[in-house]
């Protein structure tokens, strides 16, 4: 009868060994609900050039200018948020103002012609090396997956796609000149002399990002994360000179679409929202 009672009650500690195996296997919190705020910088790289556009000077002679625009390293702001409703793959929605300022370029080929005003010398040494405010704010989503769902350090991949509105001409080149043969007692009258320009100002485009990043917990409930992305968007960009015949009424330029590629690394804060507890057997 003894071993007997043994028997049953060895049974009945197995039984609830079994039972309890589960709670007591739960794994720790997962985070759900993810606000993240970011700050990165966004990479440099060639916009456009154009070889050969003419500009007319004063007695029927031209110039023949090679123009150009190129991206700046610039910085990126922004917001995200984050939802898991699985413990690895989770959709994004990002916010983000991208410092994506562009550098104009002008030089001549050959030598000047001859103008007493130095109209075209003026207006390219104005142009050659000065910032246009191009930049943008992108409004994204995509889905996030990440390969380690415990542990202080979680690698992830992020894909997402969305527009972006534009905050500045990627085409327009223009320098200011100083007119010396006008009178004035103030000093000499600034003018624009435009070389190239649009018929009509791009403001939207389509906007994608590719990321690799991880988190790495600083405490319950936040995170420290670092990412490093492909920024990819369409920018317009100069394909063709302009038929430019005179100085007062410039043509516009041949304007084509180009995929551009800035690699930006960003750092973030997470603060996790929601939390939702998984069971591991």
């Amino acid at each position: 009868m003894t071993s007997e009672r043994a028997s049953r009650t060895a049974l009945a500690a197995l039984v609830l060994a079994v039972l309890a195996g589960p709670a007591t296997a739960q794994s720790p919190e997962d985070p759900r609900l993810v606000f993240t705020t970011f700050a990165g910088y966004v990479g440099s790289g060639s916009l456009w050039q154009l070889n050969r556009q003419p500009a007319a000077v004063t007695g029927g002679a031209w110039d023949t200018l090679t123009l150009g625009r190129d991206f700046k390293p610039g910085f990126a702001l922004g917001l995200g948020i984050q939802l898991f409703r699985s413990p690895h793959v989770g959709y994004a929605l990002e916010i983000a103002f991208l410092g994506t300022t562009t550098e104009s370029r002008c030089r001549p080929i050959g030598s000047y012609a001859f103008d007493s005003e130095h109209v075209n010398r003026q207006a390219c040494e104005n142009i050659q090396g000065t910032s246009q405010r191009t930049n943008a704010v992108a409004v994204q989503g995509g889905v996030i997956w990440r390969a380690r769902t415990q542990g202080a350090v979680q690698p992830y991949l992020r894909a997402a796609a969305g527009f972006g509105i534009l905050g500045g001409s990627f085409v327009e080149t223009r320098g200011t000149v100083a007119l010396s043969g006008v009178i004035d007692t103030t000093g000499p009258p600034l003018v624009s002399r435009v070389f190239l320009d649009e018929k009509e100002r791009t403001e939207f485009t389509w906007e994608a990002t590719l990321a690799a990043g991880t988190t790495l917990e600083m405490a319950p409930g936040y995170n420290l994360r670092f990412e490093l992305r492909d920024l990819i968007f369409s920018a317009p960009v100069v394909t063709g000179p302009a038929n430019a015949l005179d100085m007062v009424f410039p043509a516009v330029a041949q304007v084509g679409r180009k995929m551009v590629h800035l690699p930006t690394l960003s750092v973030g804060f997470d603060i996790v929202l929601e939390r939702q507890r998984r069971r591991r057997y």
